[in-house]
């Protein structure tokens, strides 16, 4: 029997997980493990959408982005534009 792989996720869902990263390092967290906590996110879940391995329901992100206090156009403004989801360098 042929192995199970997992679907594709769009190249959008890698920008958001970095993007995520990015905002967390502005906010001087070193880990993705401290921000969860502090903001009261599930600390694996959140983990899996910085590194863009998880696909996100626009709810779940616009429930990080207010726990931040954050608005969805200052998300996704042109920081987000500038990010490449194919670099390691994010």
């Amino acid at each position: 029997m042929a192995k199970r792989t997992k679907k594709e996720l769009p190249v959008d869902v890698k920008k958001i997980g970095l993007r995520l990263k990015q905002i967390r390092k502005e906010l001087g967290f070193g880990n993705s493990d401290d921000f969860a906590y502090k903001y009261e996110l599930n600390r694996s879940q959140y983990g899996k959408y910085e590194a863009g391995s998880e696909d996100l329901r626009i709810s779940s992100l616009l429930n990080i982005l207010d726990r931040i206090n954050m608005l969805l156009s200052e998300f996704f403004n042109e920081e987000y534009d500038k990010i490449d989801a194919d670099s390691d360098n994010n």
